[in-house]
């Protein structure tokens, strides 16, 4: 088997390892590529996987990890994951080490898997797709990130001032089929559970402050918003953030970063396989933590649609 290993160095912690080092723990005959500035990891792949790649290893950042599980999507090259970035939200989501030498043993000589692919108006996506104040407040965040700590006030300030919205949300089942058997979270949340579960149709309105929709647990900053979603289950998972007041919400995504599982008591959470989300205006959408400019948004679930290197 001929591999093709790209490696990033400017991801989050790739600085800690040279490619010599991660190379050596790959399989003989491994080709690599040390990624430039300006290149594209999609196309990097289709290419190596053009000229006779039987699978692929990418040592860096979600980014990066994203860009190529993207090109590899219905094929049956495997994806070979050796995170380097600053959060690993894929390789969290699949259960795949988080030590880069580790990871890099499984390439070649582990097992592989099949994992779902969620898709957004027919583009792939692996973590989360959002709709609302998340959104609006995701490039603030990426700023912040890179550096940028004055964009605290920013976002602050655009979490402070962003309104409830009006979403159209349809899906490929009623929606008291959709509601998941977990345990309610509290009783503020009840009365509007109920109503789901009484709801016999596909589509209804409501108002928000966000909705998202999730292939894997995490997105952002390790922020375990989906728990039970798993990457290989055929369903996509819909939370919806809907009666929180702004101290609230910050207090749910403080206590569920760095991959914690608390949840605060205004969600409510769905199980679908095809989802549409429209409203009466466009609102701002991101996928995987990158902006999207589409509305509405038709989102899918692909069961099975990559093949990657690890234990089931």
């Amino acid at each position: 088997m001929t591999g093709f290993f790209l490696f990033n160095a400017a991801s989050g912690s790739a600085g800690r390892w040279t490619p010599a080092e991660l190379l050596a723990e790959l399989p003989a005959g491994t080709r690599l590529h040390e990624f430039a500035d300006g290149e594209d990891p999609a196309e990097l792949t289709r290419q190596a996987v053009a000229e006779g790649a039987s699978w692929v290893a990418v040592a860096g950042g979600d980014g990066t990890v994203e860009a190529v599980a993207g090109a590899l999507v219905d094929t049956a090259v495997p994806l070979g994951v050796i995170a380097c970035g600053t959060y690993n939200n894929f390789a969290r989501s699949a259960g795949l080490p988080l030590d880069p030498l580790e990871a890099a043993r499984l390439v070649g000589r582990s097992s592989t898997r099949r994992m779902d692919v969620g898709f957004v108006n027919d583009r792939p996506f692996f973590e989360c797709v959002g709709a609302g104040l998340d959104a609006a407040i995701f490039p603030a965040g990426e700023e912040i990130k890179s550096g940028g700590f004055l964009k605290w006030i920013d976002l602050f300030k655009t979490a402070a001032r962003y309104p409830r919205q009006t979403f159209d949300l349809t899906l490929d089942r009623p929606f008291r089929a959709a509601l998941t058997r977990s345990k309610t979270p509290a009783k503020t949340s009840r009365g509007w559970r109920d109503w789901f579960r009484k709801a016999r149709n596909h589509r209804l309105r409501l108002r928000a402050l966000m909705i998202t929709v999730s292939n894997g647990p995490y997105y952002g900053a390790n922020f375990a918003v989906a728990p039970d979603a798993r990457i290989d289950d055929g369903q996509l998972t819909v939370t919806i953030f809907k009666k929180y007041n702004k101290l609230e919400l910050w207090w749910h995504f403080v206590s569920i970063s760095s991959g914690r599982r608390r949840y605060a008591p205004r969600i409510v959470t769905l199980k679908a396989g095809e989802v549409c989300i429209d409203g009466p205006r466009r609102l701002e959408v991101h996928k995987d933590g990158a902006v999207l400019d589409e509305w509405p948004l038709r989102i899918r679930i692909a069961p099975g649609q990559l093949t990657i290197f690890g234990p089931a």
